[in-house]
């Protein structure tokens, strides 16, 4: 502008310039001189930005001695990369401004006197302005040099503005406990030279990871804070795709969500706020948990029982096994006979000593199981400890839950007056050379009743079908009439029944067997051996069984005579608790069949009208006890025929 205004002053100042140096001061005088015009042009800066307003000045000045006869014609070449261009003539006419621009001074300029163009335009390209003008017409002289009429300006682009932009991603979306989790934060510059520097706030998960490794490129780091990681880009991140990174490692170390954030501060944005947070869902580790537990069919029992350990190790946990479990169990060193193993979904080496090692393989699926059944059976009193052992991967449930104890008696102790002990079949067998279907004479296992020891034998029979435990009445010679009817048993039910050698033991007897009863058809069939209960002054008839336990059973027996009768049982031998009482007058079974149904589970069936007694037996009886079948009619003979205790 000072140009400007200079080149404008020195115009207006030349009539007085030329009155002081004698020049013609009048239209006389001037008529007589010849005009001169001097063209120059100016321009208010020799550099600019893109966006910058430009000024030239054009100016033409008659320096001569009179004034001009023609019009001076003003031609100007405008730079190409300039818009918004603006005229402004003082003392001349312009045409409008294309890449050249017209303007003309008309004739009649005075000496010292001057016009001027101003033109003004704004940059929009980056290079240089360059303008120059030359005059046309008479008189115009032109330039005093070639710089007078030439401009050059240098333009440059505008400064790019910085623009920088933050994302955040995770190595995984999914993963388990243990698993690597690695977030990155990718920052990129995809304008001007940053000028300050950006700062980037991330919130890493409270909980659920481990420790925090952080490898940062182009940027500087804090140590992480509670669950704030603070890092600095510095000023200066380069132009057109500058960029910077930090890289956080760390591993998932329990099941739920990590959920990271990064939060840019002034001078940097996200792309999306979605893209500056990750989430990384994190499931449990699919593990196995197998709980191995020892168990035996008998905490208790006697000399000959079969005992049975079994190993069970169920897979409770998420996911199978991954290698094999070795279970080591150690049987007791005596007091066993011969041992057979039976696993399930495990394998198993021969007893070594008293030694059992079975394996497991992997891959024991979550939700199965696998066992080992043990069996064997007690051969002299005493305790039988098995122990097992479970290798890595397996654990016991409890300290004493991988160890089974039996205490084993010598005997079961026989009750005064009962029949005689209850024998499994493969005892039996064993020891009397008794098979399936047949007859066995017992001489050696004993008896009492009221009036001594009984010399008798004992009557016994096996079957492997049939009701689950009977005796019957037998002529006194094996294998009977063929009217007879065998004793059945199953599969560990045996029951005995005594015979006196004599029908003179006395009427104190509480069994007595007869050899004259008959059938009482003709033609009459002997039914010596069947037992009769005879009601004793003062004291009822009775028989009596010994029996392991009883849970839920039914009790049923044939019989002649028209009798009432009662049905007891004691576990200690001198305390009775009543089952079954019926009236001493009942006179009939059905088909002379009584048969008392689902007893110690429910009120007994066949003899609760008009009883006396009180049903007591409510719950299972899980130890020995004596059963008790008693005749209570005052005037006559009970003679049973066939009795079965049905588990």
């Amino acid at each position: 502008m000072r140009g400007i205004l200079r080149s404008v002053a020195a115009v207006a100042m030349m009539p007085v310039l030329l009155s002081a140096c004698g020049g013609g001061g009048d239209g006389n005088s001037a008529s007589a001189g010849t005009a001169t015009m001097n063209i120059a042009e100016s321009v208010n800066t020799g550099t600019a930005t893109v966006g910058d307003r430009v000024t030239w000045t054009i100016t033409a000045l008659n320096s001569g001695s009179g004034p001009t006869t023609s019009a001076t014609t003003l031609l100007a070449n405008l730079p190409g990369n300039v818009s918004g261009i603006s005229v402004i003539p003082t003392g001349a006419t312009c045409g409008d401004p294309v890449s050249t621009l017209t303007c003309t001074v008309p004739a009649g300029l005075q000496p010292g006197s001057g016009a001027s163009v101003i033109v003004s335009a704004t940059v929009n390209a980056a290079g240089s302005l360059v303008s120059s003008v030359k005059g046309l017409g008479a008189g115009a002289t032109g330039c005093a040099s070639t710089a007078d009429c030439s401009t050059t300006t240098t333009a440059s682009a505008l400064p790019v503005p910085p623009n920088v932009s933050v994302t955040a991603s995770v190595s995984t979306t999914s993963t388990a406990v243990g698993g690597a989790v690695k977030w990155t934060i990718n920052v990129a510059n995809t304008g001007g030279v940053t000028t300050a520097p950006i700062t980037l706030t991330d919130t890493l998960p409270a909980s659920g990871i481990g420790t925090v490794t952080v490898t940062p490129t182009g940027v500087t780091c804090n140590p992480v804070s509670g669950n704030t990681l603070t890092c600095t880009i510095p000023a200066g991140l380069a132009a057109t795709n500058g960029t910077a990174s930090v890289a956080i490692s760390t591993s998932a170390t329990a099941a739920g969500s990590l959920v990271n954030t990064v939060v840019p501060g002034t001078g940097a944005a996200c792309t999306s706020s979605a893209n500056c947070t990750t989430t990384t869902a994190v499931a449990s580790v699919a593990a196995p948990n197998v709980q191995v537990s020892n168990s035996v069919n008998e905490a208790t029992g006697f000399n000959g029982d079969a005992i049975t350990w079994t190993i069970s190790a169920p897979n409770s946990g998420s996911g199978p096994t991954t290698a094999p479990i070795t279970l080591t169990d150690t049987l007791p060193a005596s007091g066993i006979g011969s041992v057979s193993v039976t696993p399930t979904g495990a394998t198993c080496l021969p007893v070594s000593g008293n030694t059992l090692t079975c394996t497991i393989p992997a891959g024991l699926a979550a939700g199965a199981a696998a066992s080992v059944v043990v069996s064997t059976t007690a051969t002299g009193a005493g305790s039988l400890v098995n122990t097992v052992a479970p290798s890595t991967g397996a654990t016991c449930t409890s300290s004493p839950g991988c160890t089974a104890t039996t205490t084993v008696s010598a005997a079961r102790a026989q009750v005064a007056g009962s029949c005689g002990v209850m024998i499994d079949i493969a005892t039996l067998n064993s020891s009397f050379g008794g098979t399936s279907g047949s007859m066995v004479t017992l001489g050696s296992l004993g008896t009492t009743s009221s009036a001594g020891p009984n010399t008798s034998t004992y009557l016994a029979g096996l079957s492997t079908t049939g009701d689950a435990a009977a005796f019957e009445s037998w002529p006194g010679t094996t294998p009977g009439p063929s009217s007879g009817t065998m004793v059945t048993a199953t599969s560990g039910q045996f029951i005995c029944a005594s015979q006196n050698g004599s029908a003179t033991t006395g009427s104190s007897s509480s069994v007595k067997y007869t050899s004259d009863l008959t059938s009482g058809t003709a033609p009459a069939v002997s039914l010596a051996g069947n037992i009769q209960i005879a009601k004793q002054v003062g004291n009822p008839g009775i028989v009596e069984f010994n029996l392991p336990s009883l849970h839920d059973f039914s009790f049923e027996f044939f019989r002649a005579g028209s009798n009432g009768y009662s049905l007891d049982y004691t576990t200690d031998g001198s305390t009775w608790h009543n089952i079954v009482n019926t009236p001493g007058t009942r006179s009939a079974c059905a088909s002379n069949t009584c048969d008392e149904t689902n007893l110690l589970t429910t009120a007994p069936t066949g003899g609760t009208t008009g009883t006396t007694g009180v049903y007591t037996a409510t719950t299972p009886i899980t130890v020995p006890l004596v059963l008790r079948l008693s005749n209570i009619n005052t005037s006559g003979t009970m003679v049973i025929q066939k009795l079965m205790i049905k588990p």
